[in-house]
């Protein structure tokens, strides 16, 4: 009669246990990938001394991150703490489906959980590591931060010059992130970060939302909301590899330089361009790419400026447009807009 008495309540303690059971270790949705899933490095972005965007919480915020004040005693979020939590339940995700995964830190301190010194070393040592190890993406998490509160919304970067598997790797985190967080899509754009320059594989950097904004900084600052942004990006990932090449990791980084004189000579494998007002990496000088890397003019930013004064010129695959009342963009003076 015992044991007819203490089955349901051992049953009712096993469902408690398996609803008690963090999100992050329940296995991701299924998913239809090629045989073979995708070794990913998963890149905490900032740590140790560098905190990266600082949000001031509202009084009493409970985010289950390390608690943080500022000098006025304010209780205050650091983009550091929301990045590493975020590509932890990211690493959780990857790996119960199946993938290999390897983090760029794992602690409260630089790339390759090394004290931090300068920036620099700090972010050569977390591209080092993906290109040692061989991994096949590089994924880095941050949020974001504006001087205006009323910034807000998710974008995803890939680098200026990058493979076509770079940039629909950002697109589908994009379309995942944006779904699941709800925030204003800010779209995928270039960049020139050092971590998307100098790693060998598709590389993305992730900014999900804004720290210096109310409403982001409230989904931030909720452990459910973070689970949801770790899970859709590695839903982004799934969606990318499920139609992924056979071979995705290409054996040089995409560009070496800029050099403000020419050089006599760049390894096999790249082409040397100029740089300058018309091409921002580098800004200005010489630029070593990647023979299989192009530029395309669709990839400038949609316009530059603006000047109070007309410019001489603007830069190539751009014209000037007057603003002002019936122009708002710029709120008057001149704009360079991308043709």
């Amino acid at each position: 009669m015992r044991r007819v008495r203490t089955l349901p309540a051992l049953l009712g303690l096993l469902v408690l246990v398996v609803w008690a059971a963090p999100l992050s270790a329940q296995a991701p949705p299924p998913t239809t990938t090629p045989a073979g899933l995708p070794f990913v490095a998963v890149d905490p972005g900032h740590g140790d001394k560098d905190s990266g965007a600082v949000g001031i919480l509202a009084p009493g915020t409970v985010t289950g991150l390390p608690e943080r004040t500022n000098d006025r005693g304010e209780a205050v979020l650091y983009e550091k703490d929301v990045n590493l939590d975020i590509a932890r339940r990211l690493d959780t995700f990857l790996r119960r489906w199946g993938a290999r995964t390897v983090m760029t830190r794992t602690q409260d301190l630089a790339g390759g959980d090394r004290p931090f010194t300068t920036t620099a070393d700090d972010l050569k040592a977390r591209t080092d590591l993906a290109n040692e190890v061989g991994a096949d993406l590089f994924v880095s998490i941050h949020n974001n931060a504006l001087g205006s509160p009323a910034g807000s919304g998710t974008e995803t970067f890939h680098y200026y010059y990058s493979s076509e598997a770079s940039r629909r790797l950002a697109r589908e985190i994009q379309t995942e992130l944006v779904a699941a967080l709800g925030l204003p899509d800010r779209g995928v754009k270039e960049a020139g970060f050092y971590v998307l320059r100098n790693t060998r594989m598709p590389a993305v950097l992730v900014e999900g939302a804004f720290l210096t904004n109310a409403g982001d900084l409230a989904l931030l600052a909720d452990p459910v909301a973070r689970e949801r942004a770790a899970r859709a990006v590695g839903r982004g990932v799934q969606r990318y590899w499920a139609n992924a090449p056979a071979e995705v990791t290409p054996a040089l980084p995409p560009t070496i330089g800029p050099w403000k004189a020419k050089p006599k000579r760049v390894p096999a494998g790249y082409r040397l361009v100029k740089t300058g007002k018309s091409n921002p990496v580098g800004k200005g000088g010489w630029l070593a790419v990647r023979s299989d890397l192009t530029f395309p003019k669709a990839e400038l930013p949609a316009r530059i400026g603006p000047w109070k004064r007309k410019p001489s010129r603007v830069p190539e695959g751009f014209r000037l447009v007057k603003t002002g009342k019936a122009n708002p963009v710029g709120k008057g003076g001149w704009l360079a807009v991308r043709i």
